[in-house]
């Protein structure tokens, strides 16, 4: 077949070849992502720009209302009621005004010929309060501009019509149902003043004063003669027991009458007993009694007394009598006066009920009146100003005819599509090549008869050169390139320092050596260093608490905390790293930055991570270490499992006092 094929095309004449050759070149032609990019463009923007441009453009127009009525000049306007502009926006948008509306579009003059049903209209229109005002605007959308401007002021006009006729049909009814309301209520106001009166007369109610009635009047002046007869009675049996208690302490008590005859007896009586006296210093008293004119005296005197005596018993049994008597009185007149009192107040009682129904009449009379007067109020106020379910309503604006649509924006529109389409022809090219992508063989480069193989293929054929015992060297960790910052100290070297220092120097070399930065040695206290709980607190970014090395704790126990001034100052950073650096001094070694306080640190830090010690743990001894340098360590930690903090020789060997 195949030769024939060949043979055919050997035989062909020129155009039949050049037909053939044309045609095979379209059946290999393969669309580019160009090609496909504009063919997707260029449908998508016609399909997009076709839709934009064929929307019909939407004009709008509105008019302006205010749904009250305007106040006086020298009245404060109302606030705004958003819930009466919201009641006016549905009967704007109610049915009755809607058909009324297109009724009269049909009926009266419309030059754009349009006849619109109350659903379309109902389409068109909306109502928008505006913001904390009694104002709402009256919006109307459509294609036709002319017809909108027509349509809201006719919407307007229905309005206003149909206010006016609801208060011509309502004004006449509701005047005659208030009038009708007035007629029963003078009728019942008349009935209810004569079952009051006819009450009063009944009940012996003189006054609507409810003191000033008999029955209460009687009860105030019985209150006031029990409280003066209790008055009374107190006051007499105070006076009897004052009378009592002066007759019991021997003070003589008599009337008042027989007080100037009673002093009258006792002056004659002491002047007897005077002129005794003076007779007892001359005589003796059987010398008196002999002789006639002398043993008068005497006598005179007893007899004086024995008066005396009896005008005071006399006097105490009236006086006592007489304060006994009124006492009794007093208390005769209370318990009447209480007697009297108990009978009228049952009677009290009733006319207080009767009072009270009184006072109930007397209060729907004046409720009935106070209707009456409102009632005729607000007959006033329909005759003169009703709004019914209409209110005011003033045109503060009516529609206009637009000039310019409010959407859509065909610029903007047009734009997006053209992004659009940009998009969608990305998309599509992408989608295109991600279908058709077939995976193409990796070839291999020939340079100067040198064959390069990818990377994979050349480290399998360099493993395959190398001989089994090449293959099986120890895997060393990568610490041979790694650059290691800080050079690690030897054990003998710390200890020839150890040796040469001083008390400073040593309590500087194990604070170092246990993990403690310069900064957080200058800022230790002597209070830090507990030897009791063998424990050394650091403060600073990293604050933690360790065990305090023994050494550190015998040379704190005997000398304290040296690292300080004569003032008793901690040292600087600066003070600290000069005794490191007179310490090489005195041990005869070469002063460098070999001998450092990172130095020491370090060799620390090494010293614990060489036992196992989880990295994660080796903050809560040495502080914080940053995550790199922290990945660095790593590589000298041991193979095997890691220990906790707990199995861990956290003392540096090799230090002794």
């Amino acid at each position: 077949m195949r030769k024939r094929k060949i043979l055919q095309l050997e035989n062909a004449t020129p155009a039949e070849n050049g037909h053939h050759s044309i045609f095979s070149r379209l059946t290999q032609l393969k669309p580019t992502r160009l090609t496909i990019f504009i063919a997707v463009f260029l449908l998508c923007a016609l399909i997009s720009l076709s839709y934009v441009f064929l929307q019909p453009a939407i004009y709008q127009s509105y008019a302006t209302l205010l749904t009250v009525a305007r106040t006086a000049v020298d009245q404060a306007s109302k606030e705004a009621d958003i819930q009466h502009v919201a009641i006016q926006k549905q009967i704007l948008l109610g049915s009755e005004l809607l058909k009324e509306t297109a009724s009269r579009l049909r009926n009266e003059n419309n030059p754009s010929g349009i006849e619109l049903t109350p659903a379309e209209i109902r389409t068109m229109l909306d109502v928008r309060p505006v913001t904390d005002t009694n104002l709402v605007e009256m919006i109307a959308e459509g294609s036709t501009p002319a017809l909108l401007p027509i349509l809201i002021n006719t919407w307007i006009d229905v309005y206003l019509d149909a206010r006016a006729e609801e208060i011509a049909k309502s004004k006449g009814t509701t005047i005659e149902a208030i009038q009708d309301e007035l007629t029963e209520l003078a009728k019942r106001i008349e009935q209810k003043r004569l079952e009051l009166e006819d009450f009063r007369e009944h009940n012996d109610i003189v006054s609507t004063g409810r003191e000033e009635n008999e029955a209460l009047a009687r009860l105030k002046g019985l209150n006031d003669a029990l409280n003066t007869a209790s008055e009374a009675e107190v006051k007499a049996k105070a006076r009897l027991d004052s009378v009592r208690k002066s007759i019991a302490r021997g003070q003589t008590i008599v009337p008042m009458e027989d007080t100037r005859t009673l002093s009258a007896l006792e002056r004659r009586a002491q002047e007897l007993r005077e002129e005794l006296e003076e007779l007892d210093r001359q005589y003796t008293r059987e010398y008196m009694a002999l002789s006639p004119s002398l043993k008068v005296i005497p006598e005179k005197l007893a007899a004086l007394e024995a008066e005396i005596e009896r005008v005071r018993q006399g006097g105490q049994t009236i006086v006592v009598n007489e304060a006994e008597q009124e006492y009794v009185a007093a208390k005769q007149a209370t318990r009447s006066i209480q007697e009297q009192l108990d009978l009228h107040r049952q009677k009290v009682s009733e006319f207080t009920a009767r009072f009270s129904k009184h006072d109930a009449l007397k209060s729907d009379l004046e409720g009935l009146e106070q209707l009456f007067r409102d009632t005729q109020e607000r007959l006033v106020q329909i005759e003169t100003q009703y709004t019914g379910k209409y209110p005011y309503v003033d045109v503060i604006e009516r529609a206009f005819l637009p000039h310019r649509p409010i959407r859509p924006d065909y610029q903007w529109n047009a734009l997006i599509a053209v992004l659009v389409s940009l998009s969608l022809g990305l998309v599509t090219v992408w989608i295109v090549e991600f279908l058709t992508r077939k995976e193409q063989e990796k070839l291999a480069i020939h340079l100067s008869g040198i064959h390069l193989h990818n990377k994979d293929e050349l480290a399998r054929n360099v493993l395959d050169a190398l001989s089994p015992a090449q293959v099986d060297l120890p895997r060393t960790p990568l610490q041979a390139l790694e650059q290691v910052k800080t050079k690690e100290l030897s054990t003998q070297q710390i200890t020839e320092l150890f040796q040469a220092a001083n008390i400073k120097e040593k309590q500087l070399l194990i604070l170092l050596l246990s993990g403690l930065t310069l900064s957080e040695i200058t800022a230790l206290q002597n209070g830090d260093i507990d030897c009791k709980r063998n424990t050394l607190t650091v403060r600073g970014i990293s604050p933690r608490t360790i065990p305090l090395h023994p050494v550190l704790a015998t040379l704190h126990a005997k000398h304290g905390y040296c690292l300080t001034d004569p003032a008793g100052n901690n040292l600087g950073q600066e003070d600290l790293a000069a005794l490191l650096t007179c310490l090489q001094v005195d041990a005869g070694l070469p002063v460098s930055d070999e001998i450092s306080a990172e130095t020491l640190r370090h060799t620390y830090i090494l010293h614990l991570i060489r036992q196992g010690i989880r990295l994660a743990e080796l903050e809560r001894i040495v502080g914080y270490i940053a995550p790199a340098e922290l990945s660095d360590y790593g590589s000298y930690s041991p193979v095997g499992a890691k220990h906790p903090i707990e199995a861990i020789d956290l003392f540096y060997p090799g230090l002794t006092t």
